[in-house]
């Protein structure tokens, strides 16, 4: 009989499933004409680019970065300037600045390029556009597109590079860029560094005044308060009140625990053993030492009581003095009342005066914290305006440091004079065409793989369920179909029938195989093959010497008579379940050794409440009272009931997967709905796996594993 699923199997094993590369490695091979049909697209629109290329003419005026050290006061200002200029920030913002609409605009301007033939030419406007006039802010936005800067790395040149499909206006363009540059930049550095120097040394002069008044005033609070670091006075008065207040607090406790051991000791003064137990009077100092004296006498004693007899001279005088040390400890134990009292007093007095001192500590820390106020507010207020000051120092020497450059710190290295071809990069761009067509082919065949949910390989069908797959079927070949579906009587070396050899076996090695003599096959929708896979099943028990029933059970739509007999025979299970034949003479002789089978019969217009009736466990008992093995075809679990009412009847069930088919999630749901009646499925029949290059979806039919023993499977050609 089937056994109920564990906790392990109710867990959702597709949750973890692990990442696997070769899933995506075959998802392109699968689709491997999408790649390449996409990829050629890509050859064929790069080199529709490159006809539509033209010639164009590039013209490069460069510029350099000067910098004037004379400006710099200290060699270590100078040093600071001299690594300043080379950041890369400083070099972003005049390329930056070069490639901005406001020095376009001024060419544009300057070289009045919206009337100028050449360069309406170069622009090559659209015929709307051609229409209207151009404006000198059109120009500019034209221009931006002509005009490129570029820094060359560890250098201090900018290239300005015209490109058009000019030579004479590339080069016009390129010098044009480099003038316009240097004088807009004479023009706006003057002003902006008079009027923000000037600016900075009025703040700075404020600040230092500032400045000044609050390290006086922090003087004056010194010398007032005679308190040249008040930050230490501070942690001593607080160390000093928190070692008072640690005291008073021991003993306190001291003082109460006495006070219930006084309690305590009144109701037990005549039992020393109990008063013994008592925290405070076993730590008086006499009675603990003749405890201690009292334990090691003890020890003596017995250890003497082990190598003398009683009246032996020194057994007799250790023994005496252990009575008299317990005598000594007895007597102080009935004066330990007045002792208890008397430390008692001691630690009250104590406790007094340390309360005192307590608070004369708190008032001292009051009168140091409040005079911390005010010096951690002069303190702060200090901080602040020299802080201000200090950045506003800095600042001035910015300042200066772009005064020394914006004053001519960038000139004209090298002027164009003339312009060259700029090169076609035919291997670029038809890199770049293929490699986007590759990439949109792998991207479109992972997409569609991704949207196929169905169960593709061995290991996905045993993540997604949670059961083990016992066989995994072939797809069958060209020449399998030719010999039809029962292929494992047709053609016994074939690797279809080795499947489902190793399914007999897979089912016989499991826990009691030896009992479990019915089988049911079922899926979990139509068109799985789970007829296909339960009629060759039972052959392979034919095979093996068990004399076989087949039963077709899917009186819905039943298949097994046509696969044996190519008709519908009948009468059938139907005629059988309403009592109008018995089970002998319904039962058929297949061509195959040792197998009979039954078939569905004639059509039932309720089968679920044939399968609800008692004949259905009284067929099986005779079935199985007559033959040694019975095999059962059944309907689809998630189409019709009919399954689940016949599931209890047999010993194992085998979900039949298609790779390919159908989502997993009806998969799941119909084995969720075997374990919901307390039938956990013994394992997977995954069918109609892809071979040869489908390695990794079935890799027990891969040329890699199968092929030393040739195509046939392990029985050779």
């Amino acid at each position: 009989m089937n056994e109920t699923p564990n906790s392990a199997e109710d867990t959702d094993p597709a949750a973890s499933e692990p990442l696997d590369w070769r899933e995506y490695y075959h998802a392109i091979y699968d689709r491997l004409w999408i790649v390449i049909l996409c990829t050629v697209l890509g050859a064929v629109g790069a080199a529709f680019k490159l006809t539509m290329e033209e010639t164009m003419y590039r013209a490069r005026t460069v510029l350099f970065i000067e910098q004037d050290k004379d400006r710099i006061l200290g060699s270590k200002v100078e040093s600071v300037r001299d690594d300043q200029i080379r950041t890369i920030d400083m070099i972003n913002t005049l390329v930056d600045t070069l490639g901005g609409y406001p020095l376009a605009l001024k060419v544009s301007e300057t070289l009045k390029l919206n009337t100028d033939p050449a360069f309406i030419a170069a622009a090559k406007l659209k015929d709307k556009e051609k229409e209207k006039d151009l404006t000198p802010a059109d120009a500019a936005g034209i221009l931006m597109g002509m005009v490129r800067p570029a820094y060359r790395k560890n250098t201090r040149l900018i290239d300005i590079i015209a490109t058009t499909r000019d030579p004479a206006l590339s080069t016009k363009l390129a010098n044009a860029y480099a003038n316009g540059y240097l004088r807009m930049t004479f023009e706006q550095a003057t002003e902006t560094t008079r009027a923000a120097g000037q600016f900075l040394v009025d703040e700075a002069a404020r600040l230092g005044k500032k400045m000044r008044l609050s390290e006086e005033a922090m003087q004056s609070f010194r010398e007032r308060e005679r308190a040249a670091s008040l930050e230490t006075m501070q942690a001593e008065a607080q160390a000093k009140l928190n070692d008072i207040t640690e005291g008073v607090t021991q003993l306190q406790r001291a003082i109460t625990q006495i006070d219930t051991d006084l309690i305590a000791a009144q109701g037990i003064k005549d039992s020393p053993a109990r008063l013994l137990q008592l925290p405070s009077i076993a730590a008086e100092p006499q009675l603990a030492q003749l405890s201690a004296n009292i334990e090691a006498q003890e020890k003596e004693v017995d250890l003497l009581a082990q190598r003398y007899l009683p009246d032996h001279p020194l057994f007799s005088a250790a023994s005496k003095r252990l009575e008299l040390t317990k005598k000594e400890r007895d007597e102080l134990l009935s004066k330990i009342l007045d002792l208890l009292q008397a430390r008692r007093d001691k630690f009250q007095a104590q406790l007094v005066q340390l309360t005192a001192a307590q608070k004369d500590s708190e008032q001292n820390l009051l009168t140091i914290t409040s005079k911390s106020v005010e010096y951690n507010s002069l303190t702060r207020e200090l901080a602040t305006d020299r802080a201000l000051y200090e950045a506003v120092l800095n600042r001035l020497k910015e300042v200066d440091v772009t005064k020394g450059l914006t004053n001519q710190s960038v000139s004209i290295h090298e002027q164009a004079t003339g312009a060259g071809i700029v090169p076609i990069s035919y291997v670029k761009i038809a890199a770049i065409g293929i490699g986007l067509g590759l990439a949109a082919g792998i991207a479109i065949a992972i997409g569609l793989f991704k949207l196929d949910s169905s169960i593709k390989t061995v290991d996905q069908a045993e993540w997604t369920t949670g059961l083990t797959v016992v066989a995994a079927v072939p797809k069958m070949t060209r020449a399998d179909r030719r010999l039809g579906s029962l292929v494992t009587n047709e053609d016994r070396s074939g690797l279809a029938a080795e499947a489902f050899r190793s399914l007999r076996a897979s089912i016989a090695m499991q826990p009691h195989g030896d009992l479990k003599r019915s089988f049911l096959f079922t899926s979990a929708m139509p068109g799985e093959g789970k007829t296909f896979s339960s009629s060759n099943f039972a052959i392979t028990l034919a095979q093996k010497g068990y004399k076989t029933i087949y039963i077709d059970g899917d009186l819905r739509k039943p298949g097994a008579s046509k696969v044996f007999f190519g008709e519908n025979r009948k009468p059938g299970l139907s005629e059988v379940l309403l009592g109008t034949c018995a089970l002998k003479d319904v039962v058929i002789q297949t061509q195959v050794e040792g197998l009979s089978i039954v078939t569905a019969g004639g059509r039932s217009p309720n089968p679920a409440e044939l399968f609800d009736k008692e004949s259905l466990k009284a067929v099986m008992q005779e079935a199985l009272s007559t033959y040694d093995r019975v095999v059962v075809d059944t309907a689809p679990l998630l189409a019709v009931s009919d399954t689940l009412l016949i599931a209890p009847h047999v010993d194992v069930t085998c979900i039949v997967v298609r790779a390919f088919g159908h989502p997993r999630k009806m998969v799941v749901r119909a084995v969720d709905a075997l374990k919901s009646i307390g039938r956990c499925p013994a394992g997977i029949v995954l069918n109609h796996l892809p071979t040869g290059r489908g390695s990794y979806y079935a890799y027990y039919y891969s040329g890699k594993y199968y092929g030393s023993y040739g195509s046939k499977g392990v029985y050779g050609s």
